[in-house]
């Protein structure tokens, strides 16, 4: 089994493309001088592919006048947030070939670490939220009062991207996409669709509830072209669930069938029902202890050697451990955390 490891993003929703003013310190994303050695070290470690967000929620996807509108009189709608998704920022692709770039450099050389890009997380369909505060060009200062929001940048408020507009979505964003990494197919994992999409589809997610943003025969239609044009374009396709049982329940089987393994201590991880050809894979597993503790694991072997070396003995092809630049309960990422990687790498 390979590890490999959730980067997941330098900035959230913002690591490609524009960025509102003021929120990077020069005109280059933040990663930019930090990825050829973060690549380095993954390599030194025995991790082989990174799992990176690309638009996240989408806050650099849209913007100015193309940006997602909250429609007052749309009440009774879902969301009540339009959106008619435009074509890629010229500096998005640029950002995103800068990447596969750095991978295909890495690629060249005995260590090989390949990239799993995500396309959209499920925050993308989720309602809008202004994030920016309007301000004067000439100052910099607030315009009007201080908690008036720049209606130009919004996170979320996208699921029409995903529904009425998915082919138009697909063939400004995805597409391009593709376009630019068929130059670099070494360097390159397979490509997920989807981050979670449970979270926002009726009738996927736990709840059970029919009043989420994107309906179940949406979200599939979404993500079986996407699988297709992916397919296409020569890479293969997989899908972030955040459920093995949401795999079963849709029949979505993609190339790489992904889940993601997160358990209050209850629910053991199963061994890969899936066929040899076509492979399984964790797509993020915690690297904290605190909350996340693996039943068959008991109480003094929860280290993240264990972990991975369980999930192997399970019968998956890779176990991608969150995370290594994320802030939350499920992260750990520490001395030991990589040492643990490199112990389970070093044997194989």
């Amino acid at each position: 089994m390979d590890a490999g490891v959730n980067y997941p993003w330098f900035d959230y929703g913002w690591d490609f493309g524009p960025a509102p003013p003021g929120w990077r310190s020069g005109e280059d994303p933040d990663w930019v001088p930090h990825i050829s050695e973060h690549l380095q070290h993954f390599a030194a470690i025995g991790i082989s592919v990174v799992r990176w967000f690309i638009l996240g929620d989408g806050l650099s996807y849209g913007t100015g006048p193309d940006a997602p509108r909250l429609d007052r009189l749309a009440a009774g709608a879902k969301t009540g947030w339009r959106f008619d998704p435009p074509a890629l920022a010229r500096e998005f692709s640029e950002h995103f070939e800068a990447v596969l770039q750095s991978f295909a450099a890495q690629c060249a050389g005995p260590d090989p670490v390949r990239l799993l890009p995500v396309l959209v997380d499920y925050k993308f369909c989720e309602p809008g939220v202004w994030p920016v505060v309007r301000k004067d060009l000439a100052t910099g200062q607030p315009a009007g009062p201080a908690d008036a929001p720049d209606e130009g940048w919004v996170k979320g408020g996208r699921a029409e991207a995903i529904t009425t507009s998915r082919r138009d979505f697909i063939e400004q964003v995805l597409q391009p996409l593709l376009r630019v990494s068929s130059g670099y197919r070494d360097a390159i994992y397979a490509f997920d669709v989807f981050n979670e999409p449970e979270w926002v589809t009726s009738g996927w997610h736990p709840d059970g509830r029919s009043d989420h943003p994107v309906n179940a025969s949406d979200m599939r239609g979404f993500l079986e072209d996407s699988m297709s044009a992916i397919d296409a374009a020569g890479f293969k396709s997989t899908i972030g669930f955040n459920l093995i049982d949401t795999i079963r329940k849709t029949r979505l089987y993609t190339d790489v069938n992904q889940f993601h393994y997160y358990t209050d201590g209850s629910r053991s991880l199963e061994r890969n029902p899936f066929g040899p050809r076509s492979p399984a894979i964790i797509g993020e597993f915690a690297t904290s202890t605190a909350e996340d503790t693996w039943p068959e694991l008991g109480e003094r072997s929860q280290r993240v050697l264990d972990r991975l070396t369980f999930a192997e003995s399970q019968g998956y092809a890779l176990a991608l451990a969150w995370s290594f630049r994320a802030a939350d309960r499920h992260t750990s990422w520490t001395a030991a955390t990589e040492n643990d990687i490199e112990c389970f790498t070093s044997w194989r």
